[in-house]
């Protein structure tokens, strides 16, 4: 009994215990404030860089339909022209068929005469203009068609007629190359090669 009085006498003091728990508390609630605007932080990071990616290949897909709608209106426009291009051939042809239907032809013959091959130009079965296989054959042949008021933009159904067994083949070749050097004088020059050899 005596114990139990000499301990009843005895006051625990608990403020300090209470002060380091609230410090201990205040301390952990920092902590956990401090953590959680850490974690906001590096989550609103990663959707920043989410996003970022996201506008980056947005951007990426709207540039390359943008270059596949270029690359298609090109392609529009190119064949566009190709057809018209291709409306004013088959004009032109139209037209030369039809000046070849009322006798306006352009017509090139070659003969074997006086020991040489030479050059006949006539237009309608005019007078025919005589021409020699002679280093000038491109100027002479180009003056003779001139001469029939043919121009850059006259629309010309030419015939080229010889016969293979009487002309030598050199200067058929000659005639050749040099019609289709004269071809890049005309627009709308046709020419068609006719070889009377029975």
């Amino acid at each position: 009994m005596n114990g139990f009085r000499k301990n009843k006498g005895i006051i625990i003091e608990l403020t300090s215990l209470l002060d380091i728990i609230l410090i201990m508390l205040f301390w952990l609630m920092l902590n956990i404030s401090n953590s959680a605007s850490e974690i906001e932080k590096k989550a609103q990071e990663k959707i920043d860089k989410a996003n970022a990616k996201v506008s980056q290949v947005q951007e990426d897909a709207d540039k390359k339909v943008q270059q596949a709608q270029d690359d298609a209106k090109k392609q529009i426009d190119k064949i566009n022209e190709q057809n018209k291009e291709m409306r004013q051939d088959n004009e032109n042809m139209h037209n030369a068929l039809d000046g070849f239907s009322s006798g306006k032809m352009v017509t090139v013959e070659m003969k074997f005469s006086d020991n040489r091959d030479v050059i006949y130009v006539s237009q309608n079965n005019s007078t025919p203009q005589t021409v020699a296989v002679d280093d000038k054959l491109a100027e002479n042949l180009t003056k003779a068609l001139n001469s029939f008021g043919l121009d850059k933009d006259s629309i010309i159904l030419a015939a080229f007629m010889y016969d293979g067994n009487t002309v030598l083949y050199r200067d058929v070749n000659t005639v050749q190359n040099v019609l289709v050097n004269i071809k890049g004088n005309y627009r709308n020059i046709y020419f068609t090669q006719i070889n009377t050899t029975k």
